[in-house]
C-alpha cells in the first residue's frame, strides 16, 4: 500500500515534506501572522485530520487570534474551536506536553467566558493538565504562566464564589497570590522578554497591596518590545496601572 504523500500549496509555494510545512507554519506564528497561520493549518488538517502536530497548532492559532482582541464575540468565535482541537490532540496522545498545555489554556478561557460556576468547574482541569504539561516539559514558560493565572484566579474568588464552590464541590480549589507569584517568576526565568509574565506578576502584587513591587515590574514592561497587539494592549494597560498605584 502506497503511503499518502502530503502535497500542500503553502503561501505560494508547494511543499511535499511535512517538516517544511510545520516550519513554515511556525514562522507565521513567530511573526504574529496568526490569520495566515490558521488558514494554512486548516488546509493541512483536511489532508491529515488526525495529525497531532497540526491539531495543537490549530488550537494555538485560534487562541492567538482571539487574544489580540478584548471582544467577547471574537473570544467565543475562536476559543471554542481551539478547545476542540486541543481535546482532539489529547485524545491522540495524552502524554503530549503541548496538547496538555493548550487544553489547560483553553478550558480555562472557556470557564472565564461562561461564568463563575463553569470557571470553578473547569479550574480542576486547568490545574490537572497544566501540571502534567510542566511534568512532561519543564522548559515551557507558557505553562508556568498558566499555573500563575490559575492561582491568581483562585486567590481572587470572592467570598460568595468560595461559598458557592463549597456547596457545589466537595473540595473547592484553593490557592494564594504567593503561589501565583512563584509561577510567574518561574515563567520569567525561562523567558525574560515576555510582557505577559511581567504584566500578570504586577497585577498579582497589586492584589496583595504590594505596590512598590508592582511598580517595579510595570516599569520593566516599558523596555520590553511588543510582539503583537495583545502585547500592545498590555503595555497600554500597564501605563494606566502605573498611574493608579
Amino acid at each position: 500500500m502506497k503511503s499518502k504523500i502530503l502535497h500542500i500549496i503553502f503561501v505560494g509555494f508547494i511543499f511535499s515534506n511535512e517538516t517544511d510545512i510545520i516550519n513554515s507554519i511556525d514562522k507565521l506564528n513567530s511573526s504574529a501572522q496568526y490569520d495566515k497561520e490558521l488558514y494554512e493549518l486548516e488546509k493541512a488538517i483536511k489532508i491529515y485530520p488526525s495529525n497531532i502536530e497540526y491539531l495543537w497548532r490549530l488550537s494555538r492559532a485560534h487562541f492567538e487570534i482571539a487574544d489580540q482582541s478584548k471582544s467577547k464575540k471574537i473570544h467565543k468565535k475562536h476559543f471554542y474551536p481551539a478547545l476542540n482541537y486541543a481535546k482532539a490532540a489529547l485524545d491522540i496522545n495524552s502524554n503530549s506536553a503541548l496538547a496538555n498545555h493548550w487544553y489547560a489554556v483553553l478550558i480555562g478561557k472557556i470557564g472565564l467566558l461562561e461564568g463563575t460556576d463553569q470557571k470553578i468547574k473547569n479550574s480542576y482541569e486547568v490545574q490537572k493538565h497544566a501540571l502534567k504539561a510542566i511534568e512532561l516539559d519543564p522548559t515551557n514558560d507558557g505553562t508556568y504562566h498558566v499555573m500563575g493565572r490559575w492561582y491568581y484566579e483562585v486567590a481572587s474568588l470572592s467570598w460568595i464564589e468560595r461559598k458557592m464552590a463549597e456547596i457545589i464541590y466537595t473540595k473547592p480549589p484553593t490557592g494564594t497570590y504567593d503561589q501565583a507569584i512563584y509561577y510567574f517568576k518561574k515563567a520569567i526565568e525561562i523567558k525574560n522578554d515576555e510582557i505577559r509574565h511581567y504584566f500578570w506578576l504586577a497585577k498579582t502584587y497589586i492584589e496583595m497591596n504590594q505596590f512598590d513591587q508592582a511598580k517595579k515590574y510595570l516599569k520593566q514592561i516599558k523596555s520590553l518590545k511588543a510582539f503583537d497587539n495583545s502585547d500592545h494592549l498590555m503595555k497600554l494597560e500597564s501605563i494606566e496601572l502605573l498611574k493608579d498605584t
